[in-house]
């Protein structure tokens, strides 16, 4: 990261006794979350979130050394980032004994993935999904859908509700199309949007992913989200959307 050091150091560290211990602002953490994001675009905030402590206690230590001995420290920048890795490192290994143990007789294959691989540019990654991508109705992912002229019949829902309920979330509407924009019928519960579905939106930040998020099976939570905000569970919901997209 290039980062200019000051934003990585709104920070304030006290050493009571031999215990070090750090306080790191929230808007320094969401900085520090920023950053981490973008260079690595390829990971989604919420798995960014621990290693945004990671990094804030890092800083906080930094903070507290004089100019001086910053200058010492990166006349030997070579070795720093071995020595913080193996800190880290040691840091992970003191909580192994936490894990489970399993006993086996057979031999452990240890493997290692071949990683996320090269950061491609948008033109190439668009043109790779081109190639394999298949092309499917809206219809065959979203389940039925309508236009505004068929809610209106099939509801009573006037057009103009419909926009302002689009407008501010409360219902999802899908482009069809250049132009079009058709609506999920399992939204609406006796031709009303369902309550909660503006807070997920909010969160989501996109109405097509948020429909997609909406009617996946999320085991963590008992069922789909739709189905959960049908039954109620609107806080349970939410606090779903918030450690997935906050």
């Amino acid at each position: 990261m290039h980062e200019p050091m000051e934003a990585m150091m709104v920070a304030t560290a006290r050493k009571p006794g031999a215990d070090l211990h750090l306080n790191v602002s929230r808007a320094a953490a969401a900085d520090i979350l920023d950053v981490l994001a973008r260079h690595n675009p390829g990971v989604s905030r919420s798995a960014l979130k621990g290693r945004t402590k990671v990094v804030a206690a890092i800083a906080a230590a930094a903070a507290r050394l004089s100019e001086e001995q910053q200058r010492l420290i990166l006349a030997h920048e070579s070795v720093l980032r071995k020595t913080i890795e193996s800190v880290v490192a040691d840091l992970a290994a003191e909580s192994s004994d936490e894990l489970l143990k399993v006993e086996t007789d057979k031999p452990v294959e240890i493997s290692q993935g071949e990683g996320m691989g090269d950061l491609l540019e948008m033109s190439e990654g668009n043109r790779r999904l081109a190639a394999i991508a298949e092309p499917a109705r809206l219809e065959d992912w979203a389940g039925p859908v309508a236009g505004p002229s068929e809610i209106e019949r099939k509801f009573g829902t006037r057009r103009s509700t419909l926009h302002e309920w689009q407008k501010r979330g409360a219902v999802i509407g899908l482009l069809k199309g250049e132009r079009k924009h058709v609506f999920p019928l399992a939204q609406f519960v006796d031709g009303r949007p369902l309550e909660g579905m503006s807070a997920v939106v909010r969160l989501i930040g996109n109405q097509r992913a948020a429909w997609q998020w909406l009617i996946q099976a999320k085991p963590s939570i008992g069922g789909a989200p739709l189905e959960r905000l049908k039954k109620g569970h609107i806080s349970q919901v939410v606090e779903a959307a918030e450690r997935d997209f906050g």
